[in-house]
């Protein structure tokens, strides 16, 4: 059998990237700007649309320099990461029976 080489192409594995945002920032953004779009829908539909439009620009342009702040800070996929640190434990509360203690350095 004929060995075969078959070449990557060198732009699949850059990291994915949109308007500046990296990653999983940019799946984040178009859920938070399609929101931000329903809302403004659901209050065009109770008060003037002007309105609803003017809240809904406002909610996404806030969400998507949000979602950029956290690109540009965090890194690619940073924040995640550092959301993780801060729900670690600082520190380990155990029971420890002391006599048992006694005993291993005796």
């Amino acid at each position: 059998m004929e060995d075969k080489y078959y070449p990557i192409p060198k732009a699949l594995q850059k990291d994915v990237t949109y308007f500046g945002l990296k990653a999983k920032y940019v799946d984040q953004a178009f859920k938070g700007i399609f929101l931000s779009l329903v809302l403004g829908m659901i209050l065009g539909a109770f008060t003037t649309t002007l309105i609803g439009f003017i809240v809904s620009l406002i909610a996404a342009c806030g969400y998507f320099l949000l979602m950029l702040y956290y690109s540009f800070s965090y890194g690619e996929s940073g924040y995640l990461k550092s959301r993780a640190d801060k729900a670690r434990p600082t520190f380990i509360k155990g029971s420890v029976n002391k006599k048992i203690l006694l005993e291993w350095i005796h």
